[in-house]
């Protein structure tokens, strides 16, 4: 039987007895919304657990548009040119909104980037800025954690006085769902304080990935109003990335209402579990850093709580991604060790490539990993302790374990970043 799984623009072909394949895993697709407009606007007038965007500004006062970055697929160029004609009906001057990405510790966006994320007319009205995550001059002490690692934001946030927070809401390996608070923390935060929640999430030996809440979330959730989020916008996409739903409101009440829906939207319930998961990275194909939040989507389609496989296949066009300790990281076996010793001040290198690489070391421990691309190399999967196949090759792994085991019984993920599989 032949199937096929988005690679990128392309689709990747391939092919597995039928009498071995449980089913492709991939939500029943939900339609559009049939006017986005109206829908953003609906979501607006009658936000959950917040006041209206019309008693929420203040004239006079300095907004802050806090938006995802483009590793995300928030369409941000068809919101904003609704949401920011509304701040200024409620009174904000033009020049006292800006429209900051929030970055967390992804790698600055261009020029060109930006323009394409909001829009050509948004860019050259208003001021648009990258947030500041590593530059010292960038960012302001607003408390300390539990361990008293100091928390820092970015100023361009924290120098204005309403903060609204627009993005997507899609499951996530540490905080279960993204969207809500998760626009400041830790998408607004200096990289010490990303790396904390980071190493935080390494310490649990689980999955979060779509969970309503996890530890992590709820501890960030705690921080925001050190900086303070007035108003959410966040969107729930479709397997095309067409926008399904919106919530707005409070960055709590909004965000459990949102993933409640979310979950009808991108979910898929899972009746019989695999030996081996085929996992397709889309959308977070950018990168070995986003593709692998489809191996954790996979993984609660697998048999158990540990062995089987499960194969990531992603273009990773940017190879391993903005961290080149990370595949060393990943590698090792006593990260916990490490972990710990970076929260309490200890220096051992880059403290995001230790936690994201102790969490994908543990995944590793529970699952036999390997991964398609021909963004990485077999070096780079090496390092990791993944078994590494090139795309041409693929047939041939898949060959192989069917040699293996005739009887192996296979899933297939196509949108594996987005979907979010339960039993």
């Amino acid at each position: 039987m032949k199937y096929d799984i988005p690679y990128g623009e392309m689709r990747i072909g391939f092919e597995i007895p039928q009498r071995n394949v449980i089913d492709t895993m991939d939500p029943v697709f939900v339609e559009p919304v049939k006017d986005v407009k109206m829908a953003v606007l609906e979501a607006m007038e009658h936000p959950i657990g917040s006041k209206k965007i019309e008693e929420i500004v203040v004239p006079g006062k300095k907004i802050a548009v806090i938006i995802d970055d483009g590793s995300r697929a928030t369409p941000i160029s068809t919101i904003l040119p609704i949401l920011l004609p509304r701040l200024e009906a409620a009174g904000a001057k033009r020049e006292d909104i800006r429209i900051v990405v929030a970055l967390g510790s992804h790698r600055y966006m261009t020029e060109d980037e930006l323009r394409d994320r909001v829009g050509k007319k948004i860019y050259e009205q208003y001021t648009v800025y990258n947030s500041e995550f590593r530059k010292p001059e960038g960012l302001v002490y607003v408390g300390d954690t539990p361990e008293g690692v100091p928390i820092m934001a970015s100023k361009v946030v924290t120098d204005t006085d309403i903060h609204i927070g627009v993005g997507s809401l899609v499951p996530h390996p540490v905080m279960g769902w993204g969207g809500g608070g998760k626009i400041l923390y830790p998408g607004i935060a200096g990289e010490q304080t990303v790396a904390y929640f980071h190493l935080k999430a390494s310490l649990y030996d689980e999955n979060f990935f779509g969970r309503e809440t996890t530890p992590i979330r709820e501890m960030m959730e705690t921080w925001v109003d050190s900086i303070g989020l007035d108003f959410i916008i966040n969107t729930i996409l479709n397997s095309k990335l067409q926008i399904a739903d919106v919530v707005a409101g409070h960055y709590v009440a909004a965000h459990r209402e949102g993933v409640r829906r979310g979950k009808k939207v991108v979910g898929y319930h899972v009746t019989e579990q695999a030996d081996v998961m085929i996992a397709g990275s889309h959308p977070a194909d950018q990168d070995f850093w986003q593709s692998p939040k489809a191996m954790f989507s996979a993984e609660a389609a697998l048999k158990s709580d540990s062995g089987g496989t499960l194969i990531l296949v992603s273009p990773n066009y940017e190879g391993i991604g903005p961290h080149e300790e990370y595949p060393v990281c990943m590698g090792r076996n006593d990260g916990d060790e490490i972990v710990k010793a970076c929260i309490r001040g200890e220096n051992h290198g880059d403290p995001l490539a230790i936690a994201v690489g102790n969490g994908m070391a543990k995944l590793r421990q529970r699952r036999r990993l390997i991964v398609v691309s021909d963004g990485v190399t077999k070096a780079d999967m090496d390092a990791c302790g993944c078994e590494y196949y090139a795309t041409k090759d693929f047939q041939k792994l898949l060959n192989a374990l069917l040699d293996e085991n005739p009887e192996i019984r296979i899933g297939i993920l196509s949108n594996g970043a987005e979907t979010f599989l339960y039993t």
